[in-house]
């Protein structure tokens, strides 16, 4: 009874608790009723206020002069009036804030691309659906940014991040292959070769990557040679190698050297280790490039790096270096960085320590066992580095008990140590019959071959018929890389007419031994050996080798196989055959009308879309200007503009801009809206191909898109249409922040109107891009270019004085007689037509009442600075190889020279100085200005060109024999010192010209006269220094 009681009483009291409840939610929502109710009430109150105050203000302004006003009347209709123009600036102001319409290709922004990251970091996506999800987004993102990082996580994906299976990592590695068989504009080619930088060791994207590297775009070899770093595959390490040497520009040589370190290249080690000797920028190269390699071998060159005491960034990482290698002789250097007073520094010291006091633990086993517990690969990579310093036989003992345990592990972990006895550890895994033959073909593929014993047993394993084909195939793909493309053919050309695979790896190994640089005298009878091989598999009885043959033959830009790989595309062969066959005529592509028609008669029949695509190209790459197309590929092409499958309408699209016309541009224009980026990219492009009166509106239309590279694409398809009146649109586009190759194109091929106000209207943008462009944008001189064509008098004002007839060679050697001499070096190309550009932009812009003659003034000392700085670097690199000497010097001349060296050059360096009437100070106290980074031991950066005012103070300081202790250390062979004086003074003036009209006031007629005569004198006296 006592428990029914209870309860009944617990019933109770929950039912008053559910009773209150509902009360307090039925108050609430009683509340809120009320409170939109009043809210309406109000707004309605308003409205109504409004509307009598207008029809107020309206009756007043109707009556008012008609009849008697009283104060009241006026207020009133004041009041109206106000409260009238209030609303109507608040209404237009709701109709500037209202965002637009999203069309129908939007997508949402690039939290999704995180959100899908997010969800594979925590494990809550699949790795199938994540990869469908960042394949959609990297083909129909809104933005390139949100496409390009979207690539990126492919890249993850590729590299087998978040753990995901092998299957995976093969669909996202083709996902980036379509991607970059897609790519068009540089951004995109380098974003995407970004992306497969991540995808570590995944041997499907190595092909790619390594075409690149013989781009003719450096940025594109740039990519690439960080993408090869990435990948971490020694089959890339020798063509990487190439770039690292003093004939290769500074940017070229850094990328490199840290893709070298980053792929753990220890057949690179040996070649790095004399830019610790460099310049600063390579020897902190080449140190963090050691220290991720773990190579012992530059330990003496660095530990001479850290008692030189020179520039704290290279002291700390030769530091770091020699802690990573568990060098004791760090420890000094470690105290004294320990107490520097940049914060920098203490890091770097503090993150050293670190590293010395793991690396003094050296236990084999657990080295083996840690990085054989980590379950991401390129993590893993990076423990195993680990055992490089320690000694060969004790990680190889550990491999041994091991590798019955799981040899699949082992045999990943021994190929990061990549030493010549961990390669015969390999070879030895391979010829287990016990083992699976997966394991000990993933032994073979783990071997850097760059040792002729190791390239022999290679060999041996290849043509050995008694072995398993996947290791003969191992063995010959990793030959491959490390030998030429005529010693590989020599050895393995008899893999020719093998069995299919072996057939394939031969192909496979083709491609990576052919590198143009590296057999300078092979010439075309490598090339015809090369045919010969390719063009023999191009017809191969199995599918898969005539793919292959088809792509190594565009790789390797076989242009007699033309023939051949038109058979490849017909209707009777597989999609996959048929792809191959376009993409590599797509790379050969040279307009040639008989080539043309074939393509067009195949593609009226092709059906598959990704085929279309790349059929599309081909055409493109092979049609020349004007060529007709058959009728019915244009009918084709107007048919399937709509079509459901978004490749198969940008293939058709493409094909509609090739058509000359037939297709109108209203027809195209629709597809500017389509949900697919690459069809609206097309459409601009073809919409401008086709030009005309039409076209205009619509492209400049996509000048404002949210999307950088569809605005890209309008700009160069406004090109094509060839309209003067777009113009000033193009110029501001060429001012913007686009890609600067294709700015710098839009600025080179604008269409200058003849006469009239689009000429005009052209004219002053142009002036206003250039007055907020810097001198080393690449657009810049393409439309310095167009302001000397605009600056033209045409029809009956040119007279032979005029611009138009003016000899300009000729009026720069008035001035500078060495200048035909100057046009015969063909290394001073770009100096001498930049120097051109400006001199004809002087004579352009002097006729101009009131014109500004900045842009030339800006354009001269251009060149000035890279002709200098190309002259004198290597003399300042020189010096600073020998860092004590140059150092001691520079002490000396702050110390006890300078003094008596100044009060020698007070009479001879004149302060201030004017030219043209610009006035400008000089003042020779600011000279030892150029020696304080020196003073501090720290070496000048050449990697880009000082200015010229830094290299006048350096002529005084460096170029100068005096009794003072001032010596040539230059040994430049002026007749006297003061002669070398003298030139400096006029550079350090010219400098302060250039300056002053770039920063402060406009250069007048008598400036630009009185500055180019100066200018082309001081030229004449460096070149015969030179």
């Amino acid at each position: 009874a006592v428990a029914v009681a209870v309860a009944v009483a617990v019933a109770v009291a929950v039912a008053v608790a559910v009773a209150v409840a509902v009360a307090v939610a039925v108050a609430v929502a009683v509340a809120v009723a009320v409170a939109v109710a009043v809210a309406v009430a109000v707004a309605v109150a308003v409205a109504v206020a409004v509307a009598v105050a207008v029809a107020v203000a309206v009756a007043v302004a109707v009556t008012g002069c008609q009849g008697p006003r009283s104060p009241r009347i006026r207020l009133a209709a004041a009041a109206a009036a106000a409260a009238a123009a209030a609303a109507a600036a608040a209404a237009a102001a709701c109709r500037r804030r209202a965002p637009p319409r999203p069309p129908p290709w939007y997508r949402p922004p690039m939290d999704v691309v995180r959100k899908v990251r997010t969800q594979l970091e925590h494990g809550t996506l699949d790795g199938d659906e994540a990869v469908a999800q960042l394949e959609d987004l990297a083909h129909r993102g809104a933005t390139r940014a949100m496409r390009l990082a979207a690539a990126e996580l492919l890249g993850d994906l590729a590299g087998r991040a978040h753990q995901v299976e092998w299957v995976v990592a093969e669909r996202a590695a083709f996902a980036l292959l379509e991607l970059a068989r897609l790519a068009e504009g540089r951004v995109e080619r380098t974003g995407v070769l970004a992306a497969m930088g991540r995808g570590f060791r995944n041997a499907w994207l190595l092909p790619y990557v390594h075409r690149r590297l013989f781009d003719d775009d450096d940025d594109v070899i740039v990519a690439a040679l960080g993408a090869a770093g990435g990948l971490g595959l020694p089959a890339l390490e020798e063509s990487v190698l190439a770039f690292v040497g003093e004939a290769r520009p500074p940017r070229l040589r850094g990328a490199a050297m840290a893709a070298l370190g980053r792929m753990g290249a220890m057949s690179a080690a040996g070649r790095l280790v004399p830019w610790i000797g460099g310049d600063v920028d390579d020897a902190v190269l080449a140190l963090t490039a050691l220290t991720e390699i773990r190579a012992g071998v530059g330990a003496d060159a660095a530990l001479g790096a850290i008692e030189a005491d020179l520039e704290p960034e290279l002291t700390v990482a030769a530091a770091r270096y020699l802690a990573e290698l568990g060098d004791a002789r760090v420890l000094p250097a470690l105290r004294r960085l320990a107490r520097a007073g940049d914060a920098a520094t203490r890091l770097g010291a503090s993150q050293a320590a670190r590293a010395y006091k793991a690396e003094r633990d050296r236990d084999a086993g657990e080295r083996f066992l840690v990085a054989m517990a980590e379950s991401d690969r390129a993590v893993r990579s990076l423990l195993a580095r680990r055992l490089r310093t320690l000694p060969v036989a004790d990680v190889l003992a550990q491999a041994e008990v091991l590798l019955d345990d799981d040899p699949a592990g082992v045999v990943e972990v021994l190929g990061e140590l990549r030493a010549p006895e961990v390669t015969r550890f390999l070879l030895a895994v391979a010829a287990r019959l016990a083992l699976p033959v997966v394991v000990r073909a993933r032994a073979i593929s783990a071997i850097e071959a760059d040792l002729p014993w190791e390239q022999a047993a290679l060999v041996e394993l290849a043509v050995d018929p008694a072995a398993p084909g996947e290791l003969r195939a191992a063995a010959a793909q990793v030959l491959g890389p490390f030998v030429t493309g005529r010693d590989l053919l020599a050895r393995l050309g008899a893999l020719a007419t093998a069995g299919p695979s072996l057939r394939a790896a031969l192909l496979w190994a083709v491609q990576l031994a052919v590198r143009p640089d590296a057999e300078p005298g092979a010439g075309d009878a490598l090339g015809r050996e090369l045919e010969r091989v390719v063009g023999g598999l191009l017809g191969d009885p199995e599918p898969a080798v005539r793919r292959r043959a088809a792509y190594v033959a565009g790789n390797l830009e076989l242009r007699g196989l033309v023939p051949a790989l038109l058979g490849t595309i017909a209707a009777t062969q597989p999609v996959d055959v048929r792809l191959a066959g376009q993409i590599a005529l797509a790379e050969l592509g040279t307009p040639t009308p008989a080539v043309a028609d074939q393509l067009a008669v195949v593609m009226i029949g092709e059906d598959d879309a990704r085929v279309l695509t790349a059929a599309a190209r081909a055409l493109a790459a092979w049609s020349g200007p004007g060529r007709a197309l058959p009728a019915r590929l244009v009918e084709r092409a107007r048919a399937q503009l709509g079509g459901d499958d978004e490749r198969a309408r940008e293939a058709w699209v493409r094909v509609a801009g090739l058509a000359g016309g037939a297709i109108a541009v209203p027809t195209l224009a629709v597809r500017i809206d389509d949900a697919a980026p690459a069809v609206r990219g097309a459409a601009l492009l073809a919409i401008g191909r086709i030009g005309g009166p039409a076209a205009t509106p619509v492209l400049l239309a996509g000048l404002d898109h949210a999307d950088v590279a569809l605005r890209e694409r309008a700009a160069l398809g406004l090109l094509g249409a060839a309209d003067p009146a777009a113009g000033p649109r193009l110029v501001e586009f060429a001012a913007g922040d686009g890609d600067g190759a294709v700015r710098a194109r839009v600025a080179a091929e604008l269409v200058v109107a003849p006469t009239g106000p689009a000429r005009a209207a052209l004219d002053r943008a142009v002036v206003a891009a250039l007055a907020r462009l810097p001198a080393d944008d690449p657009a810049y001189e393409p439309l310095v270019n167009r302001r000397i064509e605009l600056a033209r008098v045409d029809g009956d004002g040119a007279g032979d004085a005029g611009p138009a007839a003016l000899d300009v060679d000729a009026s720069i050697t008035t001035l500078f007689p060495s200048f035909p001499a100057m046009t015969q070096l063909g290394a001073l190309a770009t100096l001498v037509k930049s120097m051109r550009t400006a001199e004809a932009l002087y004579h352009a812009t002097l006729r101009l009442t009131d014109a500004d003659q900045s842009p030339p003034i800006v354009l001269w000392m251009k060149v000035m600075e890279n002709y200098v700085h190309a002259w004198l670097g290597g003399r300042m690199a020189a010096l600073q190889r020998e860092p004590h000497v140059l150092f001691s010097y520079v002490e000396r001349v702050s110390a006890s020279a300078w003094p008596s060296y100044q009060r020698w050059l007070e009479p001879r360096w004149r302060d201030p100085v004017d030219i043209g009437g610009a006035r400008v100070d000089v003042p020779v106290r600011a000279i030892t200005n150029a020696m304080r980074e020196l003073q501090d031991h720290r070496r000048k950066r050449l990697d880009s060109p000082l200015s010229v005012t830094e290299w006048s103070r350096l002529l005084v300081l460096f170029a100068v024999d005096h009794p003072s202790g001032m010596q040539n250390l230059f040994k430049l062979k002026a007749r006297s010192a003061d002669e070398m004086v003298r030139l400096a003074h006029s550079l350090h003036a010219l400098a302060a010209v250039r300056n002053a009209v770039t920063h402060r006031a406009a250069a007048g007629a008598d400036t630009a006269l009185a500055f180019r005569r100066d200018f082309y004198a001081a030229f004449e006296t460096l070149v015969h220094l030179a």
